[in-house]
């Protein structure tokens, strides 16, 4: 019954977070989503933090990141961002 439960929880999780990723802006969007649906399952606890964090940047700066402009101070998030970069043009 536990494992119903973690499938449910952690389908709602994505749920919340495919909303999240919703930016209103199409490179945004299709980056975000596209990694929530291809590699987000793959990252390891502390990435996945890492990766709701990003979702609290502001638009500009997502872009920046995601076009490789700018590079998180943080490395963690730094790599969490490679690996969404990574997933789009693997996609692409």
């Amino acid at each position: 019954m536990s494992s119903i439960k973690n499938a449910s929880d952690e389908r709602a999780e994505k749920n919340r977070l495919h909303w999240q990723c919703r930016r209103g802006m199409l490179e945004l969007d299709d980056m975000l989503q596209g990694f929530l649906t291809q590699g987000f399952d793959e990252l390891k606890t502390n990435e996945r933090t890492h990766f709701e964090n990003l979702l609290n940047c502001h638009d500009n700066l997502l872009l920046e990141y995601f076009m490789g402009r700018t590079v998180p101070a943080d490395p963690d998030t730094a790599n969490v961002v490679r690996k969404i970069r990574a997933t789009a043009q693997a996609a692409t």
